[in-house]
């Protein structure tokens, strides 16, 4: 990502200016202008600051806090004050004091939040415009904060199951290496000495041992490049589409991810449509507030089908992200007046899975890992020593 300086005008009058994140100048001008500033410069940042983005603990604590005080009433600027007296963070504090002076100014909030884009989350600037909007700040907040914590928690349980079974398979990859290199040829030059007819997956092996420096080379680069087209796609919407779409095609880590978004949408979409906003724009901003670019797609959709007055049970046959059983709720509840109490019990619904697809990654990936590697060392003993075997058959 690119960064950009702007000078803008907001609605109020005021004037902001600050740094945007984009793949390029007409994308950052797109995200200023859908914030409703008017008169914008944009340049690129010669020597754009270095900001490093604030830790996820730390931000999903403020994003709690700043959710406590759009409920409380208390006016943000001062909130946000007395917030940034109670943060241990230095970045985080020096941040959060900055956003009020932005408040105090006459900026909105999520205005004042885009100005600090590069040490906020991507999209988080739109969260909050999404709340605003639909009159639920803090709902929307705290929704945002269970995502948060709920992607977290999978990427922390990931990381505690694969960090054992990473340690040994990269272990018995070491030595497979190291048995393959030294090891395989001397057994080779003993079975050339006895003359004798190799099982085909001996040979198998000592061909691999052979083409080692060959095959440990074509994997380096394979990786390497995968790193660098991975750090590549993120810097597109393009990339960052595929990067989902790739996502969501994983066993597990699809599923946990697709009823993740899907529950936070579906709670969205509640808390919209409980505070008086349309279905159609309710879904697009609720759709918007998850960040996911697939979800936004189907959204958008649902909701263009819905306005040309479609049901939205057939609006829904077709999407991703957005659940066929959205349409079927909606339609259901619809007759009944009680659409977001139905959509809030969906939501938990898709939260519960996403909690056992938690369970089933820890559950199955470290068993997974481990045999994995024993049968990797198991053929490599069964392959070395089947020839010895059938050479002492024939000798007794």
């Amino acid at each position: 990502m690119m960064q950009f300086q702007y000078a803008a005008q907001c609605e109020g009058g005021a004037t902001m200016s600050g740094v945007i994140e984009a793949p390029d100048e007409a994308e950052a001008l797109n995200e200023l202008t859908q914030m409703g500033l008017r008169q914008i410069q944009v340049d690129k940042a010669e020597r754009p600051p270095i900001r490093r983005r604030i830790g996820a603990d730390d931000f999903i604590f403020f994003n709690e806090q700043l959710a406590s005080l759009a409920d409380s009433g208390v006016c943000l600027d001062v909130g946000l004050r007395q917030l940034a007296k109670d943060i241990d963070s230095a970045r985080l504090r020096r941040t959060i004091s900055q956003m009020a002076d932005d408040l105090e100014r006459g900026l909105p909030l999520d205005q004042a939040l885009t100005a600090h884009a590069a040490q906020l989350p991507g999209m988080y600037s739109r969260v909050v415009r999404a709340g605003v909007q639909s009159g639920q700040l803090g709902g929307t907040l705290l929704n945002l904060s269970n995502h948060l914590r709920l992607m977290s928690q999978t990427r922390r349980i990931i990381a505690q199951t694969v960090a054992y079974p990473a340690v040994v398979a990269c272990v018995a990859f070491a030595i497979f290496c190291v048995v393959l290199w030294f090891v395989v040829p001397q057994f080779e030059q003993i079975f050339a000495d006895f003359d004798t007819e190799l099982p085909l997956l001996t040979q198998t092996l000592i061909a691999v041992s052979r083409e080692l420096p060959t095959i440990l080379t074509v994997v380096g680069c394979v990786v390497l490049a995968g790193i660098v087209l991975w750090a590549v796609t993120g810097r597109s919407s393009l990339g960052r589409s595929l990067r989902e779409r790739l996502l969501l095609a994983l066993p597990l880590l699809g599923r946990l991810y697709r009823d993740s978004v899907r529950a936070r949408l579906l709670r969205a979409v509640a808390f919209s449509v409980n505070s008086g906003l349309p279905l159609p724009e309710s879904l697009r901003l609720a759709a918007d507030a998850t960040g996911s670019r697939g979800a936004a797609r189907d959204a958008d959709r649902v909701a263009t089908d819905v306005e040309a007055g479609r049901s939205a049970m057939e609006a829904c046959r077709s999407t991703v992200l957005v659940p066929p059983m959205f349409g079927y709720v909606v339609q259901v509840s619809g007759d009944r007046d009680n659409v977001d109490h139905a959509l809030t019990q969906l939501s938990q619904a898709y939260a519960s899975r996403a909690v056992h697809s938690q369970s089933m990654i820890r559950a199955w990936l470290a068993p997974l890992s481990i045999i994995t590697v024993g049968a990797l060392i198991g053929i490599l003993i069964v392959a070395m020593f089947l020839p010895l075997m059938h050479l002492i058959d024939s000798v007794s």
